[in-house]
């Protein structure tokens, strides 16, 4: 089976078709959608769906997520943000992946934008590439719950969660790309603007790499 974890803060406008989208799926799935503490009403649109887990964590998508997959009942585990949407046969994609026991640690899909502007087109390109440079938390990352709780899940850190994990993933085993996308929301990019927005997160993820701690790069990252 197939577990997925949602961390949401605030998005009531986003989660209710999120889990829509994958309930649509004929998986049968433990999906589990962990609140930070929302100030509207994400709480109220989640449990409009009885099948779905609804839990309450402190704010902090690896904290999060750690609750999220503490309580998971499925082998693989699939982390997903409210407002990516899968592939058709995406979730068929990531079981016939993991079940092969061929030393696959976990793994991400490509991406591509809710935006057809020819920047992000442009950027999203560069997602086909397996190389923790190009992988992010928007992509879905899955994987398997025994290695996941041996690299001891995600560090609960305010941001690079994603990369920190990754590092650990690849030194265990064998990190996966699927090539058809997801696709992730680019209300980001609109609100700051394409490139400024990719600025930020070049500059973000080059200062990480060089050291400052992911609590001082938070403070640039709204």
């Amino acid at each position: 089976m197939i577990s997925v974890v949602i961390p949401v803060l605030n998005e009531a406008h986003t989660i209710g078709a999120c889990l829509t989208h994958l309930q649509s799926s004929a998986h049968h799935l433990d999906i589990i959608v962990v609140d930070g503490g929302s100030t509207d009403d994400t709480v109220g649109a989640v449990r409009a769906f009885p099948k779905v887990t609804t839990l309450m964590s402190p704010r902090g998508r690896g904290c999060q997520m750690n609750s999220g997959a503490t309580a998971a009942r499925g082998d693989i585990l699939f982390f997903l943000h409210a407002d990516t949407r899968i592939p058709p046969n995406g979730l068929n994609d990531i079981e016939a992946l993991m079940t092969k026991g061929n030393g696959i640690a976990g793994g991400s899909f490509s991406l591509e934008f809710d935006d057809d502007s020819a920047v992000l087109r442009f950027l999203a390109r560069f997602t086909r590439i397996n190389h923790i440079l190009f992988t992010y938390g928007d992509q879905g990352l899955f994987v398997r719950r025994d290695v996941f709780r041996a690299i001891g899940g995600f560090s609960e850190i305010p941001l690079m969660e994603d990369v920190d994990i990754q590092r650990r993933l690849r030194r265990m085993g064998r990190f996966v790309k699927i090539r058809r996308p997801v696709t992730t929301s680019a209300r980001r990019y609109r609100a700051r603007g394409r490139i400024q927005q990719q600025l930020v997160n070049i500059i973000l993820v080059a200062f990480y790499y060089g050291g400052v701690s992911p609590s001082r790069l938070k403070r640039y990252y709204r």
